[in-house]
């Protein structure tokens, strides 16, 4: 940029107009600025547009100190309280569900259970091949293998797997390879009374997995929906404690009989079709709720030492 002094020693020129003046001059004759004034308002707009100035420079990438990024790990609170929730949740659900279970509130935890109840008999029966359906108190089922539903049930189980292997879901993948295994099992040995067996018996099992379901991964949507998260323990524990007194209790009280207008009780099909004694079904019930029971033990063990350790993880508030 020229400025208004730089012309001549004689003479300058208006950085405006472009109009001569003699050197002493201190506003333009032509267009009456002020020469001093003109001149300091245009650098300090060509200094905005263009820095003319020393700037701090930022240091390079791989010596500037990495920016901290934002932990995942859970806030001590946070930690301290699921922490707590793991000692009380399992033991009082189990007590609590117990407690009702001697109370007219049973019948509600019969209707839980015989929803597990039903659908135990459904998976056991899919699992060996054969079309079920679900209903409220009974489940019609074939009575032949077709190897149609043996291949839809393996697909379905074989794209779970795969879904969980592209999502990095381990803990699926397992589940599924386990299932996989279930159903080669179930495959080889005697259907009809495996499918009888796994209506009390899938109602254990799967009331024990919804109790699992409490101490899911803190990412999950089941950790996150704090009330389904609570509603499956109270629902699994409720099932779970409903079935397992009523083969743990006296055996007068079993259902033997016939179920009006749908066939013979469980009990009573696996002892007069199938041949069980009293004592041998009793006896495998019990061993298999004792079994439910020993792995929420060590799954309840697993969950206070797995949230003790996050909490000396966690951050201090």
């Amino acid at each position: 940029m020229t400025s208004y002094n730089e012309i001549s020693p004689l003479r300058m020129r208006c950085p405006k107009c472009q109009f001569d003046h003699p050197l002493q001059t201190i506003e333009c004759l032509k267009c009456g600025i002020v020469f001093s004034r003109y001149q300091a308002t245009l650098e300090s707009a060509t200094n905005q547009a263009n820095p003319d100035v020393a700037v701090a420079v930022s240091a390079p990438p791989a010596l500037a100190k990495p920016a901290t990024a934002a932990s995942d790990a859970p806030s001590r609170t946070d930690a301290r309280t699921e922490l707590k929730y793991r000692i009380f949740a399992l033991p009082l659900a189990l007590l609590l569900a117990r407690l009702v279970a001697g109370t007219g509130l049973r019948m509600a935890a019969a209707m839980l259970a015989m929803v597990l109840h039903e659908s135990g008999h459904a998976i056991t029966a899919w699992l060996t091949g054969r079309w079920a359906v679900p209903l409220l108190w009974v489940t019609p089922h074939g009575e032949q293998r077709s190897w149609l539903i043996v291949l839809v049930v393996t697909a379905v189980i074989g794209f779970a797997g795969f879904l969980a292997w592209k999502m990095e879901r381990p803990g699926w993948l397992l589940a599924a390879a386990a299932l996989l295994l279930l159903q080669l099992l179930a495959l080889s040995l005697p259907a009809g009374a495996l499918i009888i067996f796994f209506g009390d018996g899938g109602a254990l099992v799967l009331a024990t997995l919804l109790m699992a379901t409490f101490y899911a991964p803190r990412e999950s949507r089941l950790y996150k929906s704090w009330g389904l998260r609570w509603g499956l323990l109270a629902i699994g524990a409720l099932s779970f404690m409903h079935v397992f007194l009523m083969w743990t209790g006296p055996l007068e009280d079993l259902p033997f009989g016939e179920i009006e207008g749908v066939n013979l009780s469980d009990p009573s099909l696996l002892t007069e079709m199938y041949g069980w004694t009293v004592l041998q079904m009793v006896d495998r019930y019990v061993r298999l709720g004792t079994l439910c029971l020993l792995a929420l033990l060590a799954l309840y063990i697993w969950g206070l030492l797995s949230a003790y350790l996050e909490l000396r993880r966690s951050p201090a508030a």
